[in-house]
């Protein structure tokens, strides 16, 4: 059996509030919202992959950043992985409940486009998962040197244009994600 799952990375409190909050962080969290709805309405799993790490105030496990944003749809059949760095594999039970499932196809979506959410993407195509990163749905917060519009387009590019052992990063739009995925 194969199948599809949707990712959700570190959507949570502290990167899409106060002064430095996600770029189009409402819109992302919507669009999210829709995506997580079609998948669960289709029987995909959805899996939220929270970011937490021991003494750093802004994310450690409990606190208010580390909380889901308010506007974040879960429901109690999304299972809910703990990760400690950037990759959402590394020392976490993600890859073992995608093999028990049978999935072979991941939609990616979340925050930190150039760190979270490349990492995830790449280490899930080179463990053999046909990966999507929604393009409309990864966000970043400004930076001193780039944009996160040129951040978000930037990797956009590159993933479309990288092939790793032969499996290339898919980058789709949140429209086709839905009418070809979930429909």
């Amino acid at each position: 059996m194969t199948g599809v799952a949707v990712v959700v990375i570190d959507v949570q409190y502290a990167f899409f509030s106060g002064t430095n909050a996600a770029y189009r962080g409402a819109e992302v969290i919507d669009g999210i919202n829709r995506l997580t709805a079609a998948a669960r309405a289709a029987g995909a799993p959805v899996f939220i992959v929270q970011h937490d790490e021991e003494g750093d105030e802004e994310v450690e496990y409990g606190s208010e950043g580390w909380q889901l944003p308010a506007g974040l749809v879960r429901t109690g059949g999304d299972t809910l992985i703990r990760k400690s760095v950037g990759d959402s594999f590394h020392e976490t039970p993600l890859k073992a409940h995608l093999d028990r499932l049978g999935i072979d196809r991941l939609v990616i979506c979340g925050y930190a486009t150039e760190f979270c959410i490349d990492t995830g993407a790449r280490r899930a195509a080179l463990l053999g998962y046909r990966t999507t990163v929604v393009s409309d749905l990864h966000t970043t917060q400004r930076t001193s040197q780039l944009t996160p519009e040129q951040i978000v387009a930037h990797y956009n590019r590159v993933w479309e244009h990288s092939s790793l052992q032969g499996n290339r990063v898919s980058v789709r739009p949140l429209a086709d994600v839905l009418a070809t995925e979930f429909a």
